[in-house]
This record gives C-alpha cells, structure tokens and sequence, in this order.
C-alpha cells in the first residue's frame, strides 16, 4: 500500500514538473549584452522587448573590439559575476570575419568566452555582410558548426546601412535585425524568455537599459 501511494505521488509530481521542464526551468530574467560597436543599438531594442515582457538587459559595447581582445581581458569574467546575467549575448566577428582559418586563428578565444559565459544562457549573433566585400563565409560556418543554436547567422540578411560601404546598420536596419533574431529564438533555442512580444509602433522601440557601458576603440574594457 504504501508503494502505491509513492507510486501514485511520483507521478503526480511528475506532473506538476512537466510544464517547467517542458520551458527550460526559470525564465531568463536578465540578459548581459557584450560586443562591438554593433552592440548599443541592437541591445537597446531587445531593451524594448524587455520592458514589455519582463526582462532586463545590461550592455558593455566596446568599439572596434574582437573575439581576442574580448577573451583576453580579465574584466569579462569580473563583469558577468557582477551582472550575475541569466543570459549572455554577444554580438562578435565584424572585425573577425575576413579570417580565412578561423579555427587557428580563434578558437581558443572562443572558447575562453564560452568558459567565462559559464552556466549562463548564450546567444553569439553573427555579424552581417560587409557591403562591397565577398568575404566572411569561412568564418560563418565555422562559428555555426562550433556554436550549434547557440549561434545566429546574420550573414545573409539584407538590412539598409549608414552608406553603401559602411557595415554598421541603420537604427531602422538594427530594429529589422533584432526582431528577426527575436523571432527565430523560440524555435531554434533553449532560451526561456518570459515572452518576446514585439512593442508596437506606439511604444519606444529602442529603449537604453540602466546599464550601459560604452568603450571607444583604443580603452582598456
């Protein structure tokens, strides 16, 4: 008799377990957004989406960084444990991309990121193409094959830029680029958002969390 009743318990709270298995546990309360000089835009309209639907983001932008200087600096792994991010997303590999070895040249940085990203949620969103280059292809399928779904390709996305040379997108180009992000995270992630519903055009669409760092090209992180 008593077996039964653990029996017949177990299952029960299988049960009440299943939904929160079923969504990955807790819901990502606050993202960490770290990069290059692509990064302030882009997160202050997952910023937007945040204010909305219960999440906040943090954001470290560093001007003409790299995957190395990022790894290098000891004030990565200082940053996410004062964060304490549920997610971490970088925006990394424009100033990377015309690596034609990419697995020599950076895949000890890489990893070093991934190490320091720790049990954290991560999302490494690839860079767009460089107008008038037809470079970068080797460097994308490289960051695909090491990152799986932990990796968005932007690569092949048409976004209107500042000029016909410049690879930086335009702030309509930016909002473009993260909301199709945003859309192609439930299906293709593990990230548990507690919802991603889109601002509407009556409200802010690009919105500057409370933290907020910027870094020009030549200071230290």
């Amino acid at each position: 008799m008593k077996n039964m009743i653990k029996g017949r318990l177990a299952v029960m709270l299988f049960a009440l377990l299943m939904p929160l298995l079923a969504m990955g546990g807790e819901p990502i309360r606050k993202v960490l957004f770290i990069g290059d000089s692509m990064t302030g835009w882009m997160a202050e309209r997952l910023n937007a989406y945040g204010q909305k639907n219960g999440f906040e983001v943090a954001t470290y932008t560093w001007d003409g960084s790299t995957i190395k200087k990022w790894a290098s600096s000891p004030r990565l792994s200082q940053i996410i444990k004062e964060q304490k991010p549920d997610a971490v997303f970088v925006s990394l590999g424009m100033n990377d991309m015309f690596q034609t070895q990419p697995q020599a040249a950076l895949g000890s940085y890489v990893q070093k990121i991934k190490n320091a990203v720790g049990d954290a949620d991560l999302l490494w969103i690839g860079p767009p193409s460089w107008p008038g280059k037809n470079l970068g292809e080797p460097f994308n399928k490289w960051m695909a094959q090491t990152l799986g779904n932990k990796f968005y390709r932007s690569f092949d996305l048409t976004l209107p830029r500042q000029s016909k040379t410049n690879p930086h997108p335009t702030r309509d180009g930016i909002i473009k680029w993260m909301d199709q992000v945003i859309e192609w995270i439930p299906a293709n992630t593990d990230l548990n958002f507690p919802g991603l519903v889109k601002p509407t055009t009556a409200e802010r669409q690009m919105q500057r969390g409370k933290t907020f760092v910027y870094k020009r090209m030549r200071e230290s992180l």
